[in-house]
């Protein structure tokens, strides 16, 4: 058996996020084992997820790497005593509005997953007992085990709501709390690894544990389908080469299983911090997304850390850079107050922050020429979210994308030799060959 259950939510900011991480902190503090996991790309969630639950927390997306979701999943649930998945924007938003694919629902039904279903009781009473029908009967093959409500102002208006649901359970109530959440900046919530949210994360748990039935949503975990089945835990590969991840303040947003990924075909995976280290030995480079601008002085004072970079690529080694990272693979980074700060300058090209989101959502990337990770022809399913956008730029492009979010227009993917940087975020269970080429070049690099 897999105890598992999803919280979900009518519509983004509903309190998809308070409830899931006040439900870890509550089931923690009962002494389960929990797993986390988040529905759709979103790098940030996790990281909380991560600190409450001291066990790292998985990306769960049907649309972009389908085939892998239910190996992903049961890997990390195996000896978990529950699992919570975090859904993402509406219940049944997917990656285009209009088909299931990559929603909350469509991952529900492939994990016959049981949902509790938060709705925003802000304004509203008996309307809601048919909204929360209408998310009921809108799929049947989807399971709404209960409801949470959340912004409710006070017993009486709990009783009303709870009156007007019809075959729907009532889990609870959520009242106002403004004193309570997380803080954000213009990617969405501040990585948990940026300071102490212990206050905010015990706030959330004595909200749940006070108002919604917990017990009950244990009940509803163990109720979930058998979907057991024998799934062996991915093998680490003979250490075949050292695989650098920047992994700091400034550059943390990867999927977890990425790095399974990566070992299973043979890389040790070697932390550094761009901000603080010099570079370690390795034979390949893996820079992954984050606030660079943010960390921009530290990023461009830390000279030893540039030179390191700087001589790799000369040498030759495989070096992979996505979003923040390619940032950091400019001559220069401009941020919001007009301060240019040095950057690698390992490609010929400036970046500056922008009050505007340039880019956000899936994109189909087809290979245009041969680069660290691809071949002409071949398709890469990712995902794209930053503010940043690059204003001038020399070298050939990698990628065609199937909308304009790339580097210039629709085109991404700088790439010189052993080196590719992109706006592009990719989970290599949608790209194994992706993965296995890259180790491959770092295992070339290592024999040289």
């Amino acid at each position: 058996m897999r105890p598992r259950v999803m919280i979900a939510g009518e519509r983004s900011g509903v309190g998809k996020t308070t409830v899931t991480l006040g439900l870890l902190a509550a089931l923690k503090a009962r002494g389960l084992e929990v797993q986390p996991f988040k529905v759709g790309p979103d790098f940030l969630d996790p990281m909380h997820h991560d600190m409450v639950c001291s066990r790292r927390s998985r990306n769960l997306d049907t649309w972009m790497f389908p085939s892998y979701v239910m190996s992903s999943f049961l890997r990390a649930s195996k000896g978990a005593d529950i699992s919570v998945i975090e859904g993402v924007m509406g219940f049944y938003d997917g990656y285009d509005g209009i088909s299931e694919e990559g929603s909350s629902a469509h991952l529900s039904k492939l994990l016959s997953c049981p949902v509790v279903l938060v709705l925003n009781a802000s304004s509203s009473a008996r309307s809601l007992g048919a909204v929360a029908m209408g998310f009921k009967e809108y799929d049947k093959d989807v399971e709404i085990a209960g409801v949470v409500f959340n912004n409710v102002g006070g017993r009486r208006h709990l009783s009303m709501l709870e009156s007007s649901l019809r075959g729907v359970e009532c889990l609870g109530g959520l009242p106002k709390a403004k004193d309570i959440g997380l803080e954000s900046r213009h990617l969405g919530l501040i990585p948990a690894r940026e300071g102490d949210n212990s206050p905010a994360y015990e706030g959330m748990r004595a909200l749940v544990e006070e108002h919604l039935d917990v017990k009950r949503i244990i009940e509803i975990a163990r109720s979930a389908k058998n979907i057991e089945d024998v799934v062996d835990d991915m093998p680490s590969g003979l250490k075949r080469c050292r695989i650098g991840v920047a992994l700091d303040a400034a550059f943390n947003f990867y999927y977890v299983d990425n790095f399974e990924i990566l070992r299973s075909l043979g890389a040790e995976i070697i932390e550094f911090s761009p901000l603080a280290d010099e570079l370690p030995d390795v034979d390949g480079l893996y820079f992954g997304g984050g606030y660079p601008e943010v960390f921009a002085q530290g990023l461009s004072s830390n000279l030893r850390m540039m030179a390191g970079v700087r001589r790799a690529a000369d040498d030759g080694m495989p070096i992979y850079a996505e979003c923040g990272g390619l940032m950091y693979m400019c001559s220069s980074l401009r941020d919001l107050h007009g301060r240019t700060y040095k950057m690698t300058g390992i490609f010929d090209a400036e970046v500056e922050m922008t009050e505007r989101l340039q880019a956000l959502g899936y994109v189909r990337a087809r290979t245009l020429r041969p680069n660290l990770l691809s071949d002409p022809g071949e398709e890469l399913r990712g995902h794209v979210f930053h503010y940043s956008r690059v204003t001038r730029v020399e070298g050939e492009m990698s990628y065609e994308l199937d909308k304009d979010k790339g580097i210039v227009g629709g085109l991404d993917g700088l790439c010189h030799e052993n080196i590719l940087a992109s706006y592009l975020h990719l989970h290599f269970g949608s790209a194994p060959k992706a993965a296995r080429r890259f180790v491959e070049r770092c295992v070339e690099h290592s024999r040289r």
